[in-house]
């Protein structure tokens, strides 16, 4: 009995750094601003990074390559503007990018934002790689 408790207490002790939240973890962090309708601003203890949420790729707003991305871009930042300010809001660490951008999976009352924006046609799945031309055959305007 002992050892499967202990055992058990072994597990979820290893994969604590995988499902800790960042209100759980040393600094507490909170979001700042809302760059785009992928890319946001952490504040832990008085620090900000820029970090990037996982799952998937909206279209761009500082640098966008037509008119259509521009557009659909600010629609996604508005919603994901409007979603952080919603309670519940969890962020699970997931490393940094190539960028030095803190790499972040956000749920808001344990739904999963990538899905939402997905579901509501202002992103697409992105699991790294090529990203999605916004702008040429397929483009945002077909998805």
């Amino acid at each position: 009995m002992w050892a499967y408790i202990l055992l058990t207490l072994l597990v979820l002790w290893s994969l604590a750094d995988q499902i800790a939240p960042y209100h759980g973890a040393p600094a507490e962090c909170r979001i700042g601003y809302v760059y785009d309708g992928d890319t946001l601003e952490l504040i832990c203890a008085g620090q900000t990074e820029t970090a990037r949420l996982l799952g998937f790729d909206a279209p761009e707003t500082k640098s966008p390559r037509c008119a259509a991305e521009a557009a659909w871009g600010q629609r996604a930042t508005l919603r994901l503007r409007d979603l952080v300010t919603r309670p519940n809001i969890r962020l699970f660490p997931q490393g940094l990018d190539k960028y030095r951008r803190r790499l972040v999976v956000m749920q808001i009352d344990g739904k999963d934002v990538a899905r939402i924006m997905i579901d509501e046609g202002l992103a697409v799945a992105y699991e790294g790689g090529k990203r999605r031309n916004w702008c040429g055959e397929g483009s945002v305007r077909n998805f």
